[in-house]
């Protein structure tokens, strides 16, 4: 065709770097805002004090930006869930991810910790959330699995993998865009100890999405990652 383009270029993206900073700032500013008024409103001194209900609810403001950011983009931008995120699944991914996010928490956390170990004998890397489910009720329990299995899985993997990770993909090579979204994803959750393990599982999970081109197997991934926690901490 006479004038086309003899190189096109590939459609872009319609959504970019500012759209990750601004869901990152949202999800920052609406938890300080319910931690500040939750505290404030139940008289709480410490985090110690709170009902493990409440802990579970204070994940929740996260998803202000996590979810409203490419929910806004689906709704005003036309982006489809499942065409330009990923959010699809396969019946192939629930035994397969479960496995491996299954096998991330139960295997490979402890051999990643365990060079740490032969420096520090105090070392208490499930510590936090042991003391969450030391305050454990039938409510709590409840909004623990809601929350931190099933809403976190879901929601985190639209943003990080199905989100940022594209996003990064665009400006950067593959592999420097995984690390560069496992390191985020590490450190939003604002656990010192526990980042090694989350950038660990962020590799993991973002490298099932690139592989996929979806994030079904990423998602149940990390299903089976929170619920192996949440699960052996409760029995325990």
């Amino acid at each position: 065709m006479i004038g086309a383009d003899p190189h096109p270029t590939a459609e872009k993206r319609p959504w970019g770097l500012p759209h990750v900073v601004v869901g990152l700032f949202l999800s920052l500013f609406a938890t300080a805002l319910f931690s500040v008024a939750v505290f404030a409103v139940g008289g709480y001194d410490s985090q110690t004090e709170l009902p493990l209900s409440l802990i579970a609810l204070l994940q929740v403001p996260l998803w202000t930006g996590l979810l409203g950011v490419p929910f806004w983009l689906v709704t005003r931008s036309g982006v489809s869930w499942a065409t330009d995120l990923g959010f699809t699944f396969q019946r192939s991914d629930v035994l397969s991810g479960l496995a491996v996010g299954v096998g991330a928490q139960a295997v490979l956390v402890p051999l990643l910790y365990t060079p740490i170990l032969f420096f520090t004998d105090d070392l208490d890397v499930s510590e936090p959330a042991r003391e969450l489910v030391d305050k454990a009720d039938g409510l709590g329990i409840a909004l623990l699995f809601l929350v931190v299995v099933v809403g976190a899985a879901v929601i985190e993997e639209i943003f990080f993998r199905g989100l940022m990770l594209r996003a990064f993909e665009d400006h950067w090579h593959p592999r420097v865009a995984l690390v560069a979204s496992s390191v985020v994803f590490g450190l939003i959750h604002f656990q010192p100890l526990q980042f090694p393990a989350l950038v660990m599982f962020g590799l993991i999970s973002g490298h099932l999405a690139q592989r996929h081109g979806r994030l079904g197997r990423a998602v149940w991934a990390h299903v089976g990652f929170n619920a192996w926690t949440v699960g052996i901490l409760l029995v325990l």
